[in-house]
């Protein structure tokens, strides 16, 4: 046991020491916190066209789970929403902490994963899936290799993502409509090349006015464990494809046009989309019952 212990403390102090340099390194800004999460929505889940039941699956409106911002910066300098190779290693695009953030904003430490060779769990599992920006209209991001493997993804045959501005054009559009619909396939592409996990985040983050008129970005995640948690619904899960719908608004900057978008997802680490293990207590109290009932047994 002893050495168990001291086992779990050097792995502890590896990672914060490992953690602690990557976010120095990536010259971490603390948030801001003037963001509103009212300014995105989830409106509508219902299965991806061919899957029955038809119909919307949510019983509610969701506001962002939560979400950061309003940083003064572009969060799309020096690429860091083209992540490469994009299977959410640490360091390796914004929202897994490459610069400005430090990929902990939405997820806590349990969260994390050993994606790098070197086997810590310090990777935080972003996959960046599309950008959009007024000029160039939307496009689609790749995903991988892992390392010692060869796949990668192109994401458009996976997903395709739709924008529609609510009043005038993407343009200059300060209120709009989202939707991301998965294709049939995607639960076994996906899991082909990052292993038994699936997506349990979405996230967008949202850059609207210019370096001269007091733009910058901010970051409005959905946290579907929770609401699916809320929901309660046998058909809302982590294996099943989707179409996603909801609002995206600029009040947060002021209702400025909205310069350019990104859509990431997280892939989660494999366990944490289950049913969670027991804990020690759990197990210290069941083992407790069973000695009990084990000298009552031979008492009588």
């Amino acid at each position: 046991m002893k050495f168990k212990f001291i086992n779990s403390a050097v792995v502890s102090l590896i990672f914060s020491v490992s953690y602690l340099t990557n976010v120095a390194n990536a010259g971490f800004i603390p948030n801001p916190a003037t963001c509103s999460v009212e300014n995105a929505t989830l409106d509508s889940i219902k299965l991806t066209d061919g899957l029955p039941p038809s119909g919307e699956l949510l019983s509610q409106s969701y506001n962002a789970t939560s979400c950061v911002g309003l940083y003064g910066e572009n969060d799309d300098a020096g690429g860091l929403n083209s992540p490469s190779p994009n299977i959410g290693q640490l360091g390796d695009g914004l929202l897994n902490g490459q610069d400005i953030l430090d990929g902990m904003e939405f997820i806590t430490e349990a969260d994390l994963q050993a994606l790098d060779p070197d086997g810590i769990h310090d990777d935080p599992g972003w996959i960046h899936l599309a950008h959009f920006d007024a000029q160039n209209g939307i496009s689609y991001s790749n995903a991988g290799p892992v390392p010692e493997g060869s796949l990668t993804l192109d994401i458009s045959e996976l997903l395709t993502l739709s924008l529609e501005c609510v009043s005038g054009d993407l343009s200059d559009c300060n209120s709009m409509n989202w939707e991301l619909t998965t294709k049939l396939g995607i639960i076994d592409q996906v899991q082909a090349l990052l292993g038994p996990a699936t997506f349990d985040h979405l996230a967008f983050t949202v850059k609207a006015g210019s370096d001269n008129s007091d733009g910058g970005f901010a970051v409005y995640d959905f946290n579907f464990k929770d609401i699916f948690s809320i929901e309660n619904s046998p058909f809302l899960n982590f294996n099943t494809p989707y179409k996603l719908g909801g609002t995206l608004n600029t009040a947060d900057f002021g209702n400025k046009g909205v310069s350019h978008l990104n859509v990431y997802a997280r892939d989660p680490a494999d366990d944490s989309t289950q049913v969670p293990e027991p804990s020690i207590l759990t197990l210290f109290s069941l083992g407790m019952i069973a000695l009990v009932l084990c000298r009552f047994k031979k008492q009588s």
